[in-house]
């Protein structure tokens, strides 16, 4: 077992359909409690249709990107100190799910898992990168949990050539979900006998994660987005896209009254969301196992911190939603005050740099089936 983590300087990286995002943390002297702290943090923005829900279509554009985020083709960006990096897997193409894989002699094999997992994957078996790790043994010892992760073959393929060509080293590659409970989740805390949901509200795509039981049970893309929203209000109002984005930040999820169509606007699509939300939620109760009610939803992503949508969620689900605080996990006070308009995007990408400092190949079981 590994002490220390043998990737020095290693960093997060969340690549996204709209921007990449780079952080890396440092730890506090061996004399202090353990905190981390930012060494660098940094993002770009992607022009819209280079990346398109997760596929990368024009990966000569994406790279002079990211060799300018790193620092290494002009710009304001000093070189990163390390090639070590932990990157992103986008959620949408990713399939995540917490199992029962039966085992003998109460030996757990990857031939064991594999077997399990073809029968939930949405995809072909031999085409899929499979990563799992087992959470807990259930009552029969030779029956475990093991939560899943899987991507196709082609997408996985396109991230790491992508990294590789700038000259990064990639020792983990990660589904989002697993990221964003990372920061999302208190750390150490246990949560036996209540579940959590993380509601991550992105700028091109959203997504549910449920964590119960101490681990996550599954996650799911849904039909949401600050572009959505901003497209709806563009459309309602005849306006362009531009006038709609100021008034979305200006206005959140509210009426305005120089704007009388503008709630009736944003407000169709935040039903939308609330019906994905109850028929997920719902799915999650008659469908798995040992299942605590979802007592707190946390919202995480761009469109998190956007006026009164914690409020609504809440009341209309009767859950209590709120904003989450991303850098909690780092144990580091100072960073409490940070701008949580600035923060909540951050989220993933956090989960990726404190999976980076600390040891990434830990509870790796990467298969290429």
């Amino acid at each position: 077992m590994l002490l220390r983590n043998p990737f020095s300087g290693a960093f997060g990286l969340e690549i996204g359909d709209l921007s990449i995002k780079l952080i890396q943390l440092s730890s506090s002297p061996f004399y202090e409690r353990q905190y981390f702290k930012i060494k660098e943090l940094r993002f770009t923005s992607l022009p819209p249709g280079l990346i398109a829900g997760g596929e990368i279509q024009q990966p000569e554009l994406v790279r002079k990107k990211l060799l300018y985020l790193l620092g290494k083709e002009g710009g304001i960006f000093k070189p990163v100190n390390s090639s070590w990096v932990v990157a992103n897997l986008p959620e949408p193409k990713t399939f995540l799910k917490l199992i029962d894989v039966e085992s003998s002699d109460n030996v757990l094999t990857s031939v064991d898992v594999a077997y399990q997992a073809k029968k939930h994957l949405p995809f072909e078996l031999e085409d899929t990168y499979l990563d799992w790790q087992v959470i807990t043994p259930t009552d029969n010892t030779k029956k475990k949990q093991v939560l899943i992760g899987a991507i196709p073959k082609v997408v996985a393929d396109s991230y790491t050539y992508l990294l590789e060509s700038v000259g990064l080293n990639p020792i983990a590659l990660e589904v989002e979900s697993a990221a964003l409970a990372r920061s999302m989740i208190t750390a150490d805390k246990d949560y036996s006998g209540q579940a959590r949901a993380i509601l991550d509200l992105g700028g091109t795509r959203s997504s549910l994660i449920i964590y119960d039981n101490n681990s996550i049970q599954f996650s799911t893309t849904l039909n949401f987005s600050g572009e959505l929203v901003t497209a709806a209000i563009a459309q309602e109002l005849k306006i362009e896209h531009s006038r709609a984005e100021e008034l979305k930040i200006k206005n959140g999820l509210k009426y305005d009254s120089h704007n009388p169509k503008y709630l009736t606007a944003v407000s169709g699509i935040a039903e939308n969301l609330i019906n994905e939300l109850k028929i997920t939620l719902l799915f999650y109760k008659e469908h798995f196992n040992n299942t605590n009610a979802v007592s707190r939803i946390t919202l995480c992503g761009g469109m998190a911190a956007w006026e009164n949508i914690d409020n609504f969620i809440s009341r209309q689900l009767k859950i209590a939603a709120h904003p989450g605080h991303p850098w909690k996990n780092l144990r580091n006070k100072k960073l409490y005050d940070f701008d949580p308009n600035k923060s909540l995007p951050l989220a993933c990408a956090i989960g990726l740099a404190l999976k980076a400092i600390q040891n990434p190949l830990q509870n790796s079981n990467y298969q290429k089936l």
